[in-house]
């Protein structure tokens, strides 16, 4: 297999990020350089990849970009991005949103799934309740 092909749904992140910032994909580890507003922004494109897409590979992908984030910056600017990007009310979206926060920034978790606990969403409190019980 020739390792310079891309996968569709990478080169399909990339397209979204370039037109915020060219060459956003490959530079993520240097975010924190960018100004606020445009490093929030990527995170914000790349968390709805990873917590709307119905596609595990795109979710996956989406994540993997997060996970090269410095994390100082991340823990910083993670929970903007969430609100900006997450329906906290949609099962799918908030599960989806708890399993990202788990895997890049464990330690904002606990704020998370307070905001889910007082949901009226009998299926945000079940994904709460899937958490606590891992």
């Amino acid at each position: 297999m020739d390792s310079n092909v891309v996968h569709p749904y990478e080169l399909q992140i990339r397209q979204v990020l370039d037109k915020i910032l060219p060459n956003a994909y490959d530079s993520i580890e240097k975010i924190e350089k960018l100004p606020p507003k445009t490093g929030l922004r990527i995170l914000a494109i790349l968390t709805e990849f990873a917590c709307k897409s119905q596609n595990l590979s795109l979710i996956m992908l989406a994540r993997e970009r997060i996970k090269k984030m410095p994390l100082e910056w991340l823990f910083q600017y993670f929970p903007e991005a969430a609100y900006e990007s997450v329906c906290f009310e949609d099962e799918w979206e908030y599960r989806r949103l708890l399993e990202l926060v788990q895997e890049t920034v464990p330690q904002l978790l606990e704020v998370f799934i307070n905001q889910g606990a007082s949901s009226k969403n009998e299926e945000i409190r079940e994904v709460i309740e899937d958490f606590l019980n891992k």
